[in-house]
């Protein structure tokens, strides 16, 4: 969803009105992401090196990235906020796999099947919408003109 705000006067305070609004969105990702961490630091510390890489693999996509995604289908997302969430993923497999060359992170994501952040939210947000868009609810019913263009442009 856009961030939707009026306009109180120049362009300049019309811009810093909607500050607030982008800060908040970057402090949760930024929290999401140190969820994850946490997650994974809690994920690694009860399997170690015990287990191998691809049991490894498994849990951090079945147990940590929902806490890294949790939400964020509801946010409308700028670039950066989409490189700090690659980021995050990037860096937990660079501790799985032990290397420091995003060359092989690459083929570890492609081989492991999983996402960049900006496809994974696009399939969150379409089924969230989806959803949103069958719900009977009276105050949903509001919104669903909304629901209905945001489902057309994913």
């Amino acid at each position: 969803m856009k961030i939707c705000c009026c306009k109180t006067g120049s362009d300049r305070s019309h811009r810093y009105a909607v500050m607030p609004r982008l800060r908040a969105i970057t402090r949760i990702v930024y929290m999401l992401g140190s969820a994850h961490v946490q997650a994974c630091i809690g994920t690694f510390g009860r399997v170690g090196r015990i287990a191998s890489n691809e049991v490894i693999v498994q849990l951090v996509k079945s147990k940590c990235s929902p806490v890294l995604f949790y939400g964020l289908e509801a946010c409308s997302l700028r670039k950066y906020q989409y490189k700090s969430i690659n980021y995050v993923i990037n860096s937990t497999f660079r501790k799985i796999f032990n290397t420091r060359s995003q060359e092989t992170v690459d083929v570890c994501l492609e081989m492991f099947g999983c996402l960049q952040a900006e496809r994974i939210i696009a399939i969150r947000k379409r089924k969230f919408l989806n959803q949103f868009y069958v719900i009977h609810n009276a105050l949903c019913r509001v919104f669903v003109a909304i629901a209905k263009t945001e489902l057309e442009s994913c």
